[in-house]
């Protein structure tokens, strides 16, 4: 399958008013022809058809909500952080180099990868449809880029607990970015302040243990003696 040397996005998705057939009908039927060997994450991008906002970050989710194992979810974080960080500093025109598109697992990851992420794409996709316009296209907005990219650094810095929320807010936002579902969106967002909120809990609360574990410490030796 040819690969394009790098994707970007032009504008507001438009998927859902130029075919009827939805996202996951889509990656059914890249399920059912996976490229023999290694499968690229350009050919899941090539494969979901246009080159909107919401697909490429959908492409950039899906490890969020199919299960896989560190190192693999970790070959998704660094593209979505780059993407993201190029939305938040206003680049409407955010491509994905080449180089990064290359980045693949082998063909029975990928179709396992999509057989976890099935259900839970078309649970969501059932709620959906297009209404709200008004937030269906924020994705033009800088301050949406902004809040994506920290959205993306919750996914990816490893706390405990934090990484299931803001991976669903992901791809619901994306989901509802392709279906231009403004309701979607906005709950989505909502789902993205909660995260936020919640990992400055963690990410606090595990900096206070420490540094009372720093400060017991010394007492630790005469204890012993």
């Amino acid at each position: 399958m040819s690969m394009p040397r790098d994707v970007a996005f032009t504008g507001p998705s438009i998927a859902a008013e130029d075919a009827e057939e939805r996202t996951s009908d889509v990656l059914a039927a890249f399920r059912a022809n996976l490229p023999e060997g290694r499968v690229s994450l350009g050919d899941l991008i090539q494969a979901l058809g246009d080159r909107s906002l919401g697909t490429i970050l959908l492409a950039l989710s899906l490890p969020t909500i199919a299960p896989v194992p560190l190192g693999v979810s970790c070959l998704f974080d660094l593209p979505i952080l780059l993407f993201s960080a190029q939305m938040a500093f206003g680049k409407r025109g955010a491509a994905l180099p080449g180089w990064i598109l290359r980045r693949s697992v082998s063909h029975k990851l990928a179709a396992r990868m999509i057989d976890k992420a099935m259900p839970r794409l078309t649970g969501i996709e059932r709620m959906l449809k297009p209404r709200h316009s008004r937030f269906a296209t924020i994705d033009g907005e800088r301050w949406f880029g902004v809040l994506v990219l920290l959205l993306s650094l919750t996914c990816v810095v490893p706390l405990p607990l934090t990484g299931w929320l803001p991976g669903f807010a992901l791809v619901l936002l994306s989901l509802g970015l392709i279906e231009r579902d403004g309701a979607a969106v906005a709950v989505s967002l909502a789902l993205t302040v909660a995260a936020l909120v919640f990992f400055a809990l963690v990410a606090s609360s595990l900096s206070y243990a420490g540094q009372t574990l720093l400060t017991l410490a010394p007492s630790y030796p005469a204890f012993m003696a």
